[in-house]
Formats: C-alpha cells, sequence, structure tokens
C-alpha cells in the first residue's frame, strides 16, 4: 500500500508542475499577445501620423506603375493624372528632354485675379514638354517639377518660374 501512496503523491506532484507550467505558458502567451497589440497600435498610429503629415506634392521621379501616356495638351484646365504626371518625369531614350510641370493650386489657396493667364502665357513661351495643370488639394500655391527638381512659389514670381523652365528644358 506504500507504493500507492507513492504513485499518488508523484501523480500530484506531477500535475501540480504540469499546472505551474500550463500557468506559465498561459501568462507568457498574454505577454505575447499583448505585445503584438502594442506594436499593431504603435503601427498603425504612426501610419496615421504619416498620412496626416506627409505632403501632397508634384513628382519628381517615377514608379514602375506609371502610365505611358503623356498630357493632353501643354496647357490643361483639369489635373493631370498622377501616373502621367509620373511619366512626364520619365528620362531616357525615348523621351524627349525637358519636360516638366508647372502646377498650380487656386482651390486650397486665394490666387490673385489673372494668375492661370499669366501662367499660360509663361508656358506657352516654351517647347510642348513644358506643362501646365491645376493641382486641387496640393499641398502649395504653385509647384514647378522636373526630373529630381522641385521649386514651391507661395507667390507668382515670372522670373523665378523662367529660370526654372530654362534650367531645366535641356535635361
Amino acid at each position: 500500500m506504500a507504493t500507492r501512496g507513492k504513485r499518488e503523491r508523484r501523480k500530484e506532484k506531477k500535475r501540480v508542475k504540469r499546472d505551474a507550467r500550463t500557468k506559465s505558458l498561459r501568462v507568457i502567451r498574454l505577454r505575447q499577445i499583448g505585445l503584438g497589440l502594442v506594436l499593431v497600435g504603435a503601427i498603425a498610429g504612426l501610419l496615421v501620423f504619416w498620412v496626416t503629415t506627409s505632403k501632397t506634392l508634384p513628382p519628381t521621379s517615377f514608379g514602375p506603375g506609371h502610365s505611358e501616356l503623356l498630357p493632353q495638351a501643354q496647357v490643361n484646365s483639369r489635373p493631370i493624372d498622377p501616373l502621367i504626371q509620373q511619366h512626364v518625369m520619365e528620362r531616357n531614350a525615348t523621351h524627349p528632354v525637358g519636360q516638366m510641370l508647372i502646377q498650380y493650386n487656386c482651390r486650397d489657396y486665394e490666387c490673385e485675379p489673372g494668375l492661370v493667364r499669366d501662367l499660360e502665357d509663361i508656358v506657352t513661351r516654351f517647347p510642348r514638354t513644358v506643362y501646365l495643370a491645376p493641382f486641387p488639394g496640393m499641398d502649395a500655391k504653385i509647384a514647378l517639377a522636373a526630373p529630381g527638381r522641385l521649386e514651391i512659389l507661395d507667390d507668382f514670381d515670372e522670373d523665378r518660374i523662367v529660370s526654372f523652365i530654362r534650367d531645366n528644358i535641356s535635361r
């Protein structure tokens, strides 16, 4: 009978040990889940912060998903699709040099009377590789974009615009 009691005590010790290990594993799993939730929350918070604070500006380069189309006209009264804007920035042997974008945002910024007409007058003095278009939602009043270059203007400045175009027309 003594052996039976020993066996039961051993079984009880094993059960207590197993229960302690199971409880310890549960605590570890809960910590891992909690850490995972904190990590997901932090990533979501950073993503929201990045989206709400990042600026919307014209592209100065192109990506793999860009369109192979160019804007329909040199002077556009409607915004140019972002994928087409990226194509304007592409440079290789089959693309003309001097392509650039002059864009304005009169929806979110107060534009002086005649701004668009003044921009049209400047753009039409240059080859058809210089495009003008509105860009509502852009975080600038006037943006001048060429491959690898971006200039932001708070007000119309004919000299700066013409200088930017001349500096980039042969690139």
